[in-house]
């Protein structure tokens, strides 16, 4: 991503991500998080075509985290096991 002056991200719902790569994990967690992020590099003379991804960017960094799904209280439980899978491709 470092490499491009404009970048388009889009972070994939956990119930899709996990449709399309299961995990399986032992003990079971109490909690699993899954952020998965697709991204691609937009030319400059491309951005015209982006004007609604433009506009999102405006709503905030926090976006994301509806999009995913993620459970904010008990992803911050200190007493649960949680388990948190970060990653992504272009």
């Amino acid at each position: 991503m470092l490499h491009y002056k404009f970048v388009a991200l889009r972070f994939i719902p956990q119930i899709d991500y996990e449709a399309s790569a299961p995990l399986e994990i032992s003990p079971l967690p109490d909690i699993v998080t899954r952020v998965y992020m697709l991204f691609q590099g937009i030319a400059e003379g491309e951005l015209g075509g982006w004007q609604e991804a433009q506009r999102r960017s405006s709503e905030g960094v926090d976006i994301w985290k509806a999009v995913v799904g993620v459970d904010e209280t008990r992803q911050h439980d200190e007493s649960l096991f949680r388990v948190l899978e970060w990653g992504g491709m272009e």
